[in-house]
């Protein structure tokens, strides 16, 4: 069974790689890339060409270890041998070939001989299978919820899902097989799902974008889905259209490095629509704009930082949201131009205070951010750390408000750290003087703090 489906693997950009607890792995075994999540399970089952569980026997490589309590393990990589237990698609054989460690196309790694696991393979018995890391595939003990729902499936009684994502709204999806028959859906929210499609049955999916889009040759797509599986078929789209302009400083030079940002004028709330950051000669430019009404500004959401210590400036040189200058995007324009105008550069000014613990006791070791009052819950600054007296000193700047964000563990030196505790972040302020004395006391939890933010951000 032939099956293309595309966004299989979610890379992670810059998190750390995602470690297998109940399956010994070895420390060689350095994987260089990683998954934001693994794909549900229907959809893992529906992209794969083949679904079993089995027993890895041997393999072309084998690594040897042995544990802390001397137990030895032997780990099997390359072309492994594997005896099948349970075949849910795609296997008929007693034993197949399973192709695992290839760091360049995010490979599964080690297997551990005489272990048991739960496979979502691509390939064919023939060749072998491919086992990516992404793709749902895991040492049997920690796949109770995957078999739970594989065991209870039915191609009598389930049927298969087509979805995906385009990023814009109002965009035709259509699926066609190879009789001609067509059905599609409109994306809304940039989300979209064709309805009535059946299993073993090839679809060619397209996304039929409008003219002001970027051409690309990846807008269709061939997708086979497996009896109870879905496909998450989703497709790269960028409108052909931006803003380009300048951002001069005070003393009129260009300015490196300031954050610009786009947001539409009758959205309310902190975050922008786009973002770009101005090169060494004060350019940038905003691409994939979408059509309508839009203000644009350097540090308007971005809390002013080391690199941009500037006062929220909106286009042209506005000091205030209210007084921006409203710019109209057609679909598919190119707008050049817009210069934006810094008035001065803003001073640092420091916040220091004390960390305490409801009995009174100093809070040693305690975290202590700024987050800017223009994007409440945000850090703004680098996190300092308390000394043995509880005592911090964190630098913002000048006509800035902040919320002083403290944070600490009863036992910060005995990991793993379970439970946190928050201070009533105070808002303060920056007018021309360092800010002294500020005493917050750890009474909060987490769910304190995230619902303080919350209403914060929908004021």
């Amino acid at each position: 069974m032939n099956t293309r489906i595309v966004r299989i693997c979610y890379p992670y950009f810059a998190l750390l790689v995602a470690a297998f607890v109940l399956t010994p792995f070895f420390s060689s075994q350095v994987i260089a890339c990683s998954c934001a999540s693994p794909p549900p399970v229907l959809e893992a089952l529906g992209g794969a060409d083949a679904v079993f569980t089995g027993r890895a026997i041997e393999g072309s490589e084998k690594r040897e270890e042995t544990t802390s309590s001397g137990r030895r393990i032997v780990g099997l990589g390359g072309q492994v041998r594997f005896t099948v237990e349970q075949a849910f698609s795609g296997v008929e054989g007693a034993e197949v070939k399973v192709i695992t460690w290839d760091g360049a196309a995010c490979g599964f790694g080690d297997f551990v001989q005489g272990e048991r696991y739960l496979i979502y393979g691509k390939g064919n018995e023939k060749q072998g299978f491919f086992v990516s890391m992404c793709s749902r595939s895991n040492h049997i003990f920690s796949a109770d919820e995957d078999l739970k729902i594989l065991y209870s499936l039915s191609p009598e009684t389930c049927g298969v899902r087509l979805y995906g994502t385009v990023g814009h709204s109002g965009i035709r999806i259509t699926a066609t097989d190879a009789r001609g028959r067509t059905l599609e859906a409109v994306t809304e929210a940039g989300r979209y799902e064709i309805l009535g499609v059946k299993a073993n049955v090839e679809y060619t999916v397209q996304a039929h974008l409008p003219d002001y889009f970027q051409k690309n040759a990846i807008n269709v797509i061939k997708v086979r889905i497996n009896p109870c599986g879905w496909a998450n078929v989703g497709f790269y789209a960028v409108i052909d259209s931006s803003i380009s302009g300048r951002v001069i400083g005070p003393d009129g030079n260009p300015v490196n490095k300031a954050i610009v940002e786009l947001m539409s004028s009758n959205k309310a709330g902190f975050w922008s629509d786009k973002s770009a950051m101005s090169d060494s000669q004060g350019r940038f430019e905003l691409r994939d704009v979408a059509p309508g009404a839009y203000l644009l500004g350097v540090n308007i959401t971005e809390a002013p930082g080391k690199n941009r210590p500037y006062p929220p400036t909106w286009y042209p040189n506005a000091a205030t949201r209210q007084s921006a200058a409203i710019i109209e995007m057609e679909p598919g324009q190119k707008l050049s131009g817009y210069k934006i105008t810094i008035s001065h550069r803003l001073a640092e000014r420091t916040i220091e205070g004390t960390v305490l613990w409801p009995d009174g006791r100093p809070a040693a070791k305690a975290d202590v951010y700024l987050s800017a009052s223009i994007q409440p819950g945000s850090g703004a600054s680098k996190a300092v750390y308390t000394d043995d007296q509880g005592r911090f000193k964190v630098t913002g700047y000048e006509g800035i408000a902040y919320y002083v964000v403290a944070s600490s563990a009863p036992n910060r030196d005995e990991p793993p750290v379970l439970k946190w505790f928050y201070a009533e972040p105070p808002l303060v302020e920056l007018k021309g003087e360092n800010v002294t004395g500020l005493e917050l006391t750890l009474t909060w939890n987490e769910e304190d703090l995230k619902d303080f933010f919350k209403k914060k951000r929908e004021q």
